[in-house]
C-alpha cells in the first residue's frame, strides 16, 4: 500500500497540519484514525478481491458469510477479528500479516 508523506504540503497547508485543525482533539483524532484504518484495510481487500477476479458474493461465500458483510468490510464500515482476516487472506490467496509501529 502507499504510504502518504504527511508533511507533503498541498494547497500551503500540510496533511499533518490539516489534521491537527481539523480533528483539534485527541479522542477526535484517535476516531479519525481508527476508522482510517478500517477504511485503508477494507480498500487492500477490495484490490485484492478484485485482482483476483471474484465478487463480493464469491469472497463471501469462499468464506461462509454474505455479501453485505464483504461490502461493509471493503467499505471499513466493520470491524473484523482476526480469525475472520485469516479466512478473507486465505480466501484470497494472500498472507496475513499484522504489524505494529
Amino acid at each position: 500500500m502507499k504510504k502518504i508523506d504527511i508533511n507533503k504540503k498541498w494547497k500551503g497547508i500540510s496533511l499533518e497540519q490539516y489534521l491537527k485543525e481539523r480533528y483539534p482533539t485527541k479522542e477526535a483524532r484517535r476516531r479519525f484514525e481508527e476508522g482510517f484504518n478500517r477504511l485503508s484495510l477494507g480498500y487492500a481487500i477490495f484490490q485484492a478481491r478484485k485482482k483476483r477476479g471474484l465478487t463480493q458474493a464469491g469472497l463471501a461465500k469462499k468464506i461462509s458469510t454474505t455479501q453485505s458483510e464483504i461490502a461493509r468490510i471493503e467499505g471499513g464500515d466493520q470491524n473484523m477479528t482476526t480469525e475472520k482476516l485469516n479466512k478473507i487472506a486465505k480466501a484470497l490467496d494472500k498472507k496475513l500479516e499484522i504489524s505494529l509501529k
